[in-house]
């Protein structure tokens, strides 16, 4: 029974209560052999769920709360800040507060739209707080992040807008749709800032699509973390090598580049921008 509990468990959402596993005929004895067996875990008084749950969603149960904000985002890969991000949960108003891990936020309002599972909240709500937490260029990778990886939808984005602390109309007035990493964002806003033209996503034949074009004559690349690996070397190298093949220079950008050392980038755009337009003279 233990074996068929957990999968029971799984098909009603990760998580439920005594008297939900009860109607799917699990007695008190089949629950605790489980828990016993660690095939489940006993989160809370009452509360069961799939011991795959992280930990941030375990928290979320015992103390009674949701995970919210950065914290979910980053689970599912979302920008949630240059910075490694803390646990995020949203508690219902007048919620006893509980101890929780040094420096963990705690979001008190009441969520804007329902969502099913009872330990986070939905994509909407995760965003609309992510917003208020993060500063300027974050909240715009993050606003983009979550658009290109489907976790919120085109219609979902201009109500986020709307709704939006008033200190971002400005930057968020730069959102560009095509963009696909928070790496890209901060390189593309610096680069605007600076005085730049840049096209983003632009196309060139055989090489496929460049995640920025500045000035009109030199790609941009921006190598987030998750693409590095020998597996990537040859692929990106030969991408650079159809790009200039067109005429176009290229400068590919990891982390540090962007975030360390940007003055240093900026001076090297600056130079290779010079340099293709006295060609192009």
């Amino acid at each position: 029974m233990g074996y068929d509990l957990a999968t029971v468990l799984c098909h009603l959402g990760h998580v439920a209560t005594s008297l939900q596993l009860a109607t799917t005929g699990a007695t008190r004895r089949s629950v605790k052999s489980a828990v016993d067996s660690g095939l489940i875990r006993h989160s809370a008084k009452g509360v069961f769920s799939c011991t795959h749950l992280d930990q941030p969603t375990v928290t979320a149960l015992q103390v009674g709360g949701r995970v919210d904000c950065l914290t979910r985002l980053s689970q599912l890969g979302i920008w949630s800040g240059i910075a490694r991000p803390g646990l995020h949960l949203r508690l219902r108003p007048h919620h006893h507060q509980r101890r929780l891990e040094p420096g963990a936020a705690l979001h008190w309002s009441r969520a804007v739209r329902e969502w099913g599972p009872v330990f986070e909240v939905s994509p909407f709500d995760a965003v609309l707080q992510a917003l208020t937490c993060l500063e300027d260029v974050d909240a715009l990778a993050c606003l983009e992040s979550a658009l290109f990886k489907k976790f919120i939808s085109d219609d979902d984005l201009g109500e986020l807008i709307d709704a939006a602390p008033d200190r971002l109309r400005k930057i968020l007035s730069l959102i560009d749709r095509g963009a696909q990493s928070g790496f890209e964002t901060f390189s593309r806003v610096g680069f605007i800032r600076d005085g730049f033209r840049v096209e983003t996503q632009f196309y060139v034949p055989g090489a496929g699509h460049v995640d920025m074009l500045v000035n009109g004559c030199v790609g941009i690349e921006t190598d987030g973390e998750e693409w590095h690996g020998a597996d990537r070397f040859l692929p990106d190298r030969t991408k650079d090598r159809e790009v200039e093949r067109h005429g176009i220079r290229t400068l590919r950008l990891a982390r540090p580049h962007i975030f360390d050392t940007w003055t240093t980038t900026l001076e090297t755009v600056h130079r290779m921008v010079r340099d293709a337009e006295d060609a192009a003279s």
